[in-house]
């Protein structure tokens, strides 16, 4: 078994630098809000294509929760002054991207391993988690879809766009169970076992690789 001082070290290293990401700093809920939008508006709008896609802020004076909505439209439907049918489609970036990101960041930084494998780890945790994000995203877009004659769903395919819609985006789930996958996936190694378990007998532990 790991020794506890291991544990206890990994288990305070992980409070205060999760504790520090999530707090709601004056101005960084607002920041991370444009930088989403920003990369979901590159990730996602195509100009030629069919699929109109607008990443904007909610308009305060709808004084909703959520803070990012994304305006969805099928240009094949839009009259010659750019007018027709609009699906808005809201969004808290916060949870669906800092919240993952904070908690991947978190637990690669709290892990007991050298910094020499923490920082690739966390690059390629980044690349990983921000690959879930827009996966979710463009998941919540496939499900709407239908509705503006972009895509033609069977049922079945339906019920599947509505059930990871509803896991990835909806329910807030997924954005804590994805990162702790990812971390293990980017830093963990089978001889971090045996180093545990042979620091628990005497032997050197497993930071020093």
């Amino acid at each position: 078994m790991p020794p506890a001082r291991l544990i206890t070290g990994f288990l305070w290293r992980f409070v205060l630098v999760y504790g520090l990401l999530i707090v709601p700093w004056p101005g960084f809920n607002d920041a991370y809000g444009r930088y989403f939008r920003g990369l979901g508006q590159a990730a996602f709008a195509r100009e030629h294509a069919q699929r109109q896609v607008r990443f904007e802020a909610v308009p305060k004076e709808l004084k909703h929760v959520l803070d990012t909505r994304i305006a969805l439209a099928n240009r094949d439907l839009l009259d010659r002054e750019g007018r027709g049918p609009v699906k808005y489609l809201e969004l808290d970036t916060r949870g669906i991207g800092w919240v993952p990101t904070a908690l991947l960041v978190a637990l690669v930084v709290a892990t007991p391993v050298s910094w020499r494998r923490r920082i690739p780890a966390l690059g390629w945790g980044m690349l990983a988690v921000h690959g879930f994000i827009w996966f979710s995203v463009a998941v919540h877009l496939w499900n709407n879809s239908s509705e503006l004659s972009l895509v033609s769903l069977t049922p079945f395919w339906q019920r599947v766009a509505g059930g990871l819609d509803e896991t990835l985006v909806t329910q807030m789930g997924a954005s804590f169970v994805v990162p702790v996958f990812l971390w293990l996936l980017v830093i963990w190694r089978k001889q971090d076992v045996r180093a545990w378990q042979g620091a628990g007998g005497g032997r050197p532990s497993p930071r020093g690789k």
